[in-house]
Formats: structure tokens, sequence, C-alpha cells
């Protein structure tokens, strides 16, 4: 389900492993930038959010449009080459 924009929030970055997720999360709680993850597969029934996900389920940072430049310029080290991956992963789909 795509909601869209609410409240000025924006598709910031997708992250494909768990990893890479926690350390994302991580500088964002650092530096008090208010995120929210959206998962891509959901699984079956919704049910999706009463587990762990295993294997490479795909997440979606979604931030305020303010934070952008601010979110950009700190997780550079972590996203620098995913980013470039990222965007492979989703001309092959």
């Amino acid at each position: 389900m795509d909601i869209g924009s609410v409240n000025h929030e924006v598709a910031f970055c997708k992250v494909y492993d768990m990893a890479t997720k926690e350390k994302v999360e991580r500088i964002l709680l650092k530096n008090r930038i208010s995120y929210y993850v959206e998962w891509e597969d959901k699984g079956f029934g919704g049910l999706f959010m009463f587990r762990k996900p295993k294997g490479r389920t795909a997440c979606v940072f979604r931030i305020h449009s303010d934070e952008v430049a601010r979110a950009r310029e700190l997780l550079r080290s972590v996203l620098g080459s995913k980013k470039k991956e990222t965007a492979k992963k989703e001309e092959e789909e």
C-alpha cells in the first residue's frame, strides 16, 4: 500500500540487508532524524510484521523532505556504494 507523501515525507533510500538497515537506523537516531521503515515484501496476509525478515527483503527508509540533504551527508559512508547497487537492482526488476 503506497500512501504517498505524508507531512512532507519522502522515500530516502532502499536497503536490502539487515546489517545496513541497522547502521542507517543508528545514524538517523543519533542525529535525531525521524524516519519510517516501509517493508516491500509484507508476506502472506500482512503477517510479515510479526516475524523477523529473512533473506533479501528490501525496506525503504522514509524521512521528512527537509532532512534529505543532512541525511545524505551523514549516510554517505554507509550508502555510498549501496546507492549504485540499489539503482542496478531496480533496473533489473
